[in-house]
């Protein structure tokens, strides 16, 4: 009784909601549980508002992993940047302080250093740098002064590759014995030559470097980036994306790496030769540390040095520029005799 009872309490009140609905599910024999409210579904506006806010996400989804993208690239190219030019500086730092010097009969004591400018049109850059160190492994320096003229085994040489212009090389020349005098004539050309040498073992110190590029004539290519300066050789600097013009295709583009070597002795060639040993002169040269004798004094040279480089992954504007400049620089003081 109390089940029936349930049951017609059921359909009354189904009944009073759904009105002929009931008797369409007592037709079929359907349960109670099986007649659903019918649902309602979006509208067009409804709909094309909630893609329209889809599409705003995701564009603004899309810019932040693109700007994510770019920040770990550029961060990746600057540390991999650093990494190469200060391995190249620290390297040739120390070479140059395991530099020897050496002095024959009827000359004064010369340090096995040269800072070559190779010529460019009308430009000469100091983009070669000569040590005298006895070869990768160094050690000239506590052999002491010595007493004959450096052989071409025992140097090393760092320049911009002239195939690759982007690299800083080492060279070496393992098993030459031919005589090399830093004060000869004819530097520049014996440099070159050696550079040019099919038995030089070369290695990259750094693989970035700024290649800009020169005409033959000794003007500006206008296509190429430049480093910037009133007094750079490379000239003013212009858009890295601007085309040639007919003027400068015309004549020979040479392309050169950032790189530039200054070499100061102190007291200089000049005051050197002017001076007189055991002359009032002679004690008036500025001598590092006031450290002199009557016939001979303490020498020092300072090498500094500049690299420009540019990092990969940079998404570059086209009127910027994005090279990096890093600079180092060394000293080692020698005995100076006349």
């Amino acid at each position: 009784m109390k089940a029936e009872g349930r049951r017609q309490k059921a359909e009354s009140r189904t009944n009073e909601l759904f009105g002929s609905c009931a008797a369409t599910r007592r037709a079929f024999s359907l349960p109670p549980s099986a007649f659903c409210l019918p649902k309602r579904g979006m509208t067009l506006a409804e709909l094309l508002i909630s893609m329209t806010i889809l599409s705003m996400m995701s564009v603004v989804l899309a810019g932040m992993s693109h700007a994510v993208n770019s920040a770990w690239s550029y961060t990746k190219g600057v540390e991999e940047t650093d990494l190469q030019a200060c391995a190249a500086l620290e390297r040739i730092e120390f070479m140059f302080s395991q530099t020897g010097a050496y002095k024959v009969a009827g000359q004064p004591t010369r340090l096995g250093v040269a800072v070559v400018s190779r010529p460019v049109g009308k430009y000469q850059l100091p983009d070669v740098l000569v040590l005298w160190t006895g070869g990768r492994s160094g050690g000239m320096a506590a052999n002491g002064v010595q007493s004959r003229l450096p052989v071409v085994g025992e140097l090393l040489i760092y320049s911009w590759n002239a195939s690759t212009p982007n690299q800083l090389t080492e060279a070496a020349f393992p098993g030459q014995t031919a005589a090399f005098d830093f004060t000869a004539s004819d530097l520049t050309t014996q440099v070159t030559n050696l550079l040019a040498s099919t038995t030089a073992e070369v290695i990259p110190l750094c693989e970035q470097l700024r290649v800009s590029s020169l005409s033959g004539t000794g003007s500006v290519a206008v296509s190429s980036p430049l480093p910037t300066g009133p007094s750079s050789p490379y000239g003013p600097s212009l858009p890295m994306s601007q085309p040639s013009s007919p003027s400068s295709s015309s004549s020979t583009a040479l392309s050169v790496g950032n790189i530039r070597f200054t070499l100061t002795l102190t007291p200089s060639d000049s005051d050197l030769a002017a001076a007189v040993p055991q002359t009032t002169a002679w004690m008036q040269l500025n001598w590092p540390q006031g450290k002199f004798g009557n016939r001979s004094g303490m020498r020092q040279a300072n090498l500094q040095m500049e690299l420009q480089v540019e990092p990969d992954g940079i998404v570059r504007a086209s009127d910027t520029v994005s090279a990096i400049p890093f600079f180092g620089s060394a000293s080692l003081r020698y005995v100076y005799e006349p």
